[in-house]
C-alpha cells in the first residue's frame, strides 16, 4: 500500500490560494519594509532571477522523477517561469531600460528558498528538493504580494497580483503530489 507523502507540514492543511486565512500568504511587517525598500526596478530584476531559478528547478525536476505525471506538470510549471522571466525582463527593458543590478544573497533571499542549485539523487532528496521549491513559491508569492500593496507603479499591480496568485497555487498544486511511486 502506498503511503501519501505530502510535501511541508503533513499535519497542516492544504488550503486553498485564494483564501484570506492561508497562513503562507501572511506578509510580516520585516518582509513588507524590505520590499518597500527596493526600488521597482531592483524588484523586478530579484524577480526575473526568481523566475529563472524556478524554471531552471522544475527542468531538473523533469529528469529526476519516474512518475510521467509528474514530468508533464514539472514541464508545464517550467515554460510557466520561462515564460514570467520574459515577461519580467520585458517589463524592465520597456520601463527601466538604463537598469543593471548585480543581486546580493540578501536579494536573492527575497524569493529562493535554498540553493539555486538542487541535489536530486535518490526519492529522500526529491522530497527535500520539494519541500524548498514549494517553500520558494509560497516566498515568491509573499514577494509579488508585497510589491503589489506597496508600489506607486499602478501599471505593474494587476500583474504582480496575478503572479502572487500563480505562485501560490503552484505551491498548492505541488503539496498535492503523492511521490511514494517516483
Amino acid at each position: 500500500m502506498a503511503v501519501h507523502r505530502r510535501v511541508g507540514h503533513p499535519s497542516r492543511p492544504v488550503v486553498e490560494s485564494g483564501l484570506v486565512n492561508d497562513p503562507h500568504r501572511h506578509i510580516d511587517d520585516a518582509f513588507r519594509e524590505r520590499v518597500r525598500a527596493l526600488t521597482p526596478a531592483k524588484a523586478l530584476a530579484i524577480a526575473a532571477y526568481g523566475e529563472s531559478v524556478a524554471a531552471y528547478r522544475y527542468r531538473t525536476l523533469i529528469e529526476r522523477t519516474q512518475s510521467q505525471a509528474h514530468r508533464d506538470l514539472f514541464a508545464r510549471l517550467a515554460d510557466e517561469e520561462q515564460g514570467h522571466h520574459g515577461i519580467v525582463q520585458k517589463m524592465l527593458k520597456a520601463h527601466f531600460a538604463d537598469s543593471d543590478f548585480l543581486l546580493s544573497p540578501e536579494d536573492k533571499d527575497l524569493v529562493i528558498v535554498g540553493p539555486r542549485l538542487l541535489e536530486v539523487s535518490d526519492v529522500a532528496s526529491v522530497g527535500r528538493a520539494m519541500e524548498m521549491i514549494c517553500a520558494s513559491e509560497r516566498l515568491t508569492g509573499r514577494f509579488y504580494a508585497a510589491l503589489h500593496e506597496t508600489t506607486a507603479r499602478e501599471e505593474l499591480k494587476p500583474f504582480l497580483h496575478e503572479m502572487a496568485e500563480e505562485c501560490f497555487d503552484h505551491a498548492r498544486q505541488l503539496e498535492e503530489l503523492d511521490f511514494s511511486a517516483s
